[in-house]
């Protein structure tokens, strides 16, 4: 007599694995969009950095040069920024580079960001060809407007569009590098607004060596 699985024992059995499954290819998914968000984060921190490098040998360190205050913004991005990124889409409105509200983002909290998408008195929007959108505030006459922050949304109008997961500040020094927006600030700082709003969440991942880790707000 031949040995066989009855039919209840092989339903068991898939029943028992398709259990498993659903307890861990979410978990495995998660941690893959994690590493891969993470990984494109990385590339644009170096094309920022290769960029500015390669803006300064050809305009002299950041400390001197001039000011959207007094050359104008357009002078100043064409000079300093357009030169050295491979731009296929200069956004002059969001629906050019496919967002669907000039205040596209969210914290990191979840609640609506009022960060202005296009603004032609303070931002310069551009996507590239590996479809990164970097946002360069430049700082103007208007006394509000004093930023020279880097937004950078990692997949472009792709969602979530929300601070920590695929959106990310940072800022030129005068050490002639770029680095993570509060990235002088404690540890303690840094993940507390990272948590609140998100502006700081490049700084926490840098601090913790490229990795999500403790409170961090992956949602």
């Amino acid at each position: 007599m031949k040995k066989a699985f009855t039919m209840a024992e092989v339903l068991i059995t898939l029943g028992i694995i398709g259990i498993i499954a659903a307890l861990t290819i979410p978990n495995l998914i998660e941690g893959y969009k994690k590493k891969e968000n993470i990984a494109k984060l990385q590339k644009a921190y170096t094309i920022l950095n290769q960029a500015f490098k390669r803006s300064q040998i050809d305009n002299s360190d950041y400390q001197y040069w001039s000011s959207g205050v007094d050359i104008g913004i357009d002078a100043f991005y064409k000079q300093y920024w357009h030169p050295y990124f491979k731009i296929v889409t200069i956004c002059d409105t969001y629906q050019k580079c496919g967002y669907t509200s000039n205040t596209p983002w969210l914290y990191s909290d979840g609640t609506k960001s009022g960060t202005i998408f296009s603004d032609r008195n303070y931002r310069v929007p551009f996507i590239t060809s590996d479809g990164i959108l970097y946002s360069m505030s430049i700082a103007s006459g208007n006394a509000s407007n004093k930023s020279n922050t880097i937004l950078v949304d990692i997949n472009g109008s792709k969602n979530p569009n929300q601070y920590g997961i695929d959106t990310f500040i940072f800022i030129p020094t005068e050490s002639n590098v770029i680095m993570p927006y509060g990235y002088n600030y404690s540890y303690n700082d840094i993940e507390y607004n990272c948590n609140k709003t998100g502006d700081y969440c490049a700084a926490k991942l840098m601090a913790d060596s490229w990795d999500i880790k403790g409170n961090y707000p992956w949602k």
